[in-house]
C-alpha cells in the first residue's frame, strides 16, 4: 500500500462510519458488562477518576473506546485539512466551510467531554428543614423548605426545595424541583429525592460540568453546518433539475 492509499484511508468517510460503529459496540458493550460497584461509581466520579481506579478487566471497553474516539478525532482534523487545501479557490466559501462547521462542532463536543471527565464532579448530600448546605467550593447555602406531593396511595409524586442561596440575604431564595436545579459558579444543585416522613428531608446532588457551555456551543455549531449543508445540496439539485429540464 503506497502512502497515497494510506492517506486516502486516513480520511476517508468509510474509516469515520467504521470508527463510530466501533464505538457504538464498545459502549453496548459495556452497558451490558458492567455490574455491581463499578457500574454504581461510574457516575458519580469524573470519568478519568474512574479509569485510573477501575481494573482494565472492567474498564477495557471505555478505554477501547477513548482510543477510538482519539482516532476518530484524528480523522476528522485530517479530513478537514486535506478539505480546505484541496478545495481552496475550487468552491463558495459556503460550501467550502458548511463541511467544517460540522467538524469543529464536533470536536468541541469531545473537547467538552474531555473537560468534563477531568474536572467534573459530583457528590450527593442528605438535607433537612432548616439546614446550611456547602458547594465543594466552600459557599454555603440554606434549605428553607422541603415540599413533597403525595399520591391518595401515598407515595411521592413531587417534590421541590426552596434554597437560601445567600445567607446574608435570606430573602434570595431559589426553588429547585427535579428539572429545574440551581446554578451557581459553576456548580449545580438538583433535587433527586424527597420525604416527608418521619421528617421532611431531601437528597440533593450537586454537579460540576465544566465543558457543559463548550458542548453546547460545539451542538449549536454542528447544528448550523448540517443545515447550511442540506440547503447547499438542496440548491444544487434544484440547480441541476433545471438545467435537466432546459
Amino acid at each position: 500500500m503506497t502512502l497515497k492509499n494510506i492517506w486516502r484511508f486516513c480520511i476517508s468517510i468509510e474509516l469515520c462510519i467504521g470508527l463510530l460503529a466501533l464505538v457504538c459496540v464498545a459502549m453496548a458493550a459495556g452497558s451490558f458488562l458492567l455490574r455491581g460497584d463499578y457500574a454504581a461509581a461510574i457516575n458519580a466520579v469524573p470519568l478519568l477518576v474512574w479509569l485510573r481506579e477501575v481494573p482494565v478487566g472492567a474498564s477495557w471497553w471505555l478505554w477501547l473506546t477513548v482510543i477510538l474516539v482519539a482516532l476518530l478525532v484524528l480523522n476528522t482534523i485530517l479530513c478537514s485539512s486535506e478539505t480546505l487545501w484541496s478545495r481552496r479557490g475550487r468552491a463558495g466559501w459556503m460550501a467550502l466551510f458548511a463541511p467544517q462547521l460540522i467538524h469543529a462542532g464536533f470536536l468541541l463536543i469531545v473537547l467538552a467531554h474531555l473537560l468534563s471527565a477531568y474536572g467534573g464532579s459530583m457528590q450527593q448530600v442528605v438535607v433537612a428543614e432548616g439546614m446550611v448546605a456547602q458547594l465543594p467550593d466552600g459557599r454555603q447555602f440554606g434549605v428553607a423548605g422541603i415540599g413533597v406531593i403525595m399520591s391518595p396511595m401515598g407515595m411521592p409524586t413531587g417534590y421541590s426545595s426552596e434554597l437560601v442561596t445567600d445567607l446574608r440575604n435570606p430573602a434570595e431564595r431559589f426553588t429547585i424541583s427535579p428539572n429545574h436545579p440551581w446554578f451557581s459558579g459553576g456548580y449545580g444543585v438538583y433535587i433527586k429525592q424527597a420525604e416527608g416522613y418521619p421528617y421532611k428531608r431531601a437528597l440533593l446532588e450537586i454537579h460540576r460540568e465544566p465543558g457543559a457551555g463548550m458542548a453546547l456551543a460545539g451542538a449549536l455549531i454542528f447544528t448550523v453546518g448540517n443545515i447550511l449543508l442540506v440547503w447547499l445540496r438542496s440548491r444544487a439539485k434544484e440547480s441541476n433539475l433545471a438545467e435537466v429540464e432546459q
